[in-house]
């Protein structure tokens, strides 16, 4: 049986809405930077403490994939959560 794909929400700081592709708690997209391969994520716990952040390797803005109501659950969007100083976390 070939695994469900949905198109998910990746909400930016600024507030402009992007989007990308979730399969479970899994969920691909691409950088606002125009980095051209894909950042992969799973889901994390809701409150967003968990530790699983995205980094993108080209601008180091960091991406959290929220689950839908539980924790590790299906992906319910993407959250751009921050950006690293360069060098930070290399």
């Amino acid at each position: 049986m070939p695994q469900k794909q949905k198109i998910v929400q990746v909400k930016l700081k600024d507030g402009s809405i992007s989007k990308g592709i979730a399969t479970g708690n899994n969920a691909a997209w691409l950088c606002v930077c125009g980095r051209m391969e894909p950042l992969l994520g799973k889901s994390g716990v809701l409150d967003g403490g968990s530790g699983l952040h995205v980094q993108c390797p080209d601008c180091k803005r960091t991406y959290l994939v929220m689950p839908d109501g539980n924790d590790l659950a299906l992906v319910l969007k993407v959250v751009e959560v921050g950006t690293s100083q360069k060098g930070e976390n290399e």
